[in-house]
């Protein structure tokens, strides 16, 4: 090849590169751009080859060297790894109701995870596009770049998959220091008002403020306010804690599916499927408990209103000097005087029911035995029916025996049923113990009330 001696091509170890070294020479033909891509093609180089260089090189009269005639086509980085969530963290500021005014109270409920659910995953870094050595030999693409997976409060790494995340307990969705946290408790470190909005959470919650009027707290787990609460809603699906009382209109109410505990309360409706405790006053209240109301305190009154519970009620004083109409209820439970008397009348019926099985059934044995033990075959079906539904009666009558004895032994409860002022009782206070009352017209001391021989007596206590 004519010139060939004026040019060196060098291939580098990793084949990345190819560089020509070119003396130009005085006599003989010129070098040309086809030689120079002869020869690389001799040498295998296939990808990178740079032709705009290899013509300047046959263009040029002086000395080259180490000019880059083919490099290799680098590879490419891929993705970075990245975070995708499967929950929504959000709440609304307000919600627009249908027509067309703004709700400014229902933001929704508090974001909530529960135990197992996936929160999010580490999708990994991408490789990129391969790149190519100058003999076409593939450079496997890069990766992106990774990030490492952190865990809140409240979160785990799923065992069998490393790039997942799951909750480990049920709580409040909640992110925090660049990470989701699951809190079985949510904090509001406020008031509960518009900036709020209502509160509807599955867990427990503690409010450092007050709860304003028209506004709702509702939880499944416990509520603990650590100041009051005025004309609002708040349901609890265990205990309610309200340390700074409770005061309204009567508009509000607290129901708690366990115990209620509150210092006071005035003009408000509180509901207990079991204990009411008040450590202060009640002044016109309608209190309601499943199990009693104990009012704490020296000098604590029940003052005006209504409490009822269904076996107690104690407090220092019922009524006042200025003497309210105030009504106490023990020995009350509408629902067990119901059903009690639901499950006699179908014992009852179903003990008729029977009488009339057992009599048709002696009525086909008897025809049975008297023909010579056969009875026609439709007799015969209609034995096996009434044997049948004399089975089921039994069950039944079982089962409702059963569930007799239970509703006895609970009504026996509410014969114990009492009422107590520790230090004593003013006039216009009734005392009711299940269907019976007494009315107290006096001032009078300590006093014990219950049911003797089936009149509410008030015995000193």
């Amino acid at each position: 090849m004519a010139g060939t001696d004026k040019l060196v091509l060098t291939l580098s170890k990793n084949n990345m590169k190819v560089k020509a070294d070119y003396l130009p020479s005085s006599e003989g033909e010129k070098i040309k751009p086809e030689d120079i891509l002869e020869k690389l093609d001799s040498m295998g180089v296939k990808v990178g080859i740079k032709k705009d260089v290899i013509g300047k090189i046959c263009e040029s009269s002086r000395s080259m060297k180490s000019v880059l005639v083919a490099e290799a086509i680098p590879p490419q980085v891929g993705e970075a790894a990245r975070i995708e969530n499967y929950v929504d963290l959000t709440r609304p500021v307000a919600i627009e109701r249908e027509d067309g005014s703004v709700d400014f109270k229902n933001l929704g409920e508090v974001p909530f995870a529960k135990v197992g659910q996936e929160l999010y995953r580490k999708i990994p870094p991408a490789p990129g596009k391969p790149g190519s050595d100058v003999l076409g030999g593939e450079i496997p693409g890069l990766l992106g770049r990774d990030l490492k997976l952190v865990v809140g409060r409240g979160v785990e790494i799923d065992s069998n998959d490393p790039n997942l995340v799951r909750a480990a307990a049920n709580g409040e969705l909640l992110y925090q220091n660049g990470t989701i946290n699951v809190l079985e408790v949510h904090h509001v470190n406020s008031d509960i008002n518009f900036e709020t909005g209502n509160i509807n959470f599955k867990g427990s919650v503690v409010i450092s403020g007050t709860v304003q009027a028209g506004f709702e707290v509702r939880a499944d787990g416990d509520i603990r306010i650590m100041k009051g609460v005025e004309d609002a809603e708040v349901i609890g699906g265990n205990d309610i804690v309200i340390m700074g009382g409770c005061t309204g209109t009567g508009k509000g109410l607290i129901s708690a599916a366990r115990d209620v505990y509150v210092k006071f309360a005035t003009n408000q409706n509180i509901k207990a499927d079991r204990d009411i405790i008040i450590n202060g006053n009640s002044h016109h209240a309608t209190l309601t408990a499943g199990r009693s109301v104990n009012v704490h305190g020296y000098k604590s009154t029940i003052t005006g209103g209504n409490c009822e519970a269904r076996l107690s009620v104690e407090a220092s004083y019922f009524g006042s000097t200025a003497c309210p109409h105030t009504i106490i209820k023990v020995g009350f439970d509408h629902e067990l005087i119901e059903r009690l008397k639901i499950v006699k009348e179908e014992i009852e019926e179903l003990e008729e029911s029977k009488k009339k099985l057992e009599k048709s059934i002696d009525f086909l044995n008897k025809l049975k035995y008297e023909g010579n033990s056969k009875l026609p075959p439709d007799k015969i079906q209609i034995l096996n029916k009434l044997q049948g539904a004399q089975v089921s009666v039994s069950q039944k009558l079982n089962s409702l025996g059963e569930e007799l004895n239970s509703l006895l032994e609970r009504k026996q409860e509410l014969d114990k049923a009492f009422a107590i002022a520790n230090l004593g009782v003013f006039p216009k206070v009734q005392v009711h113990i299940g269907n019976q009352w007494i009315t107290n017209e006096d001032i009078i001391g300590p006093s014990r009330f219950k049911i003797v021989d089936g009149d509410v007596f008030r015995l000193s206590k």
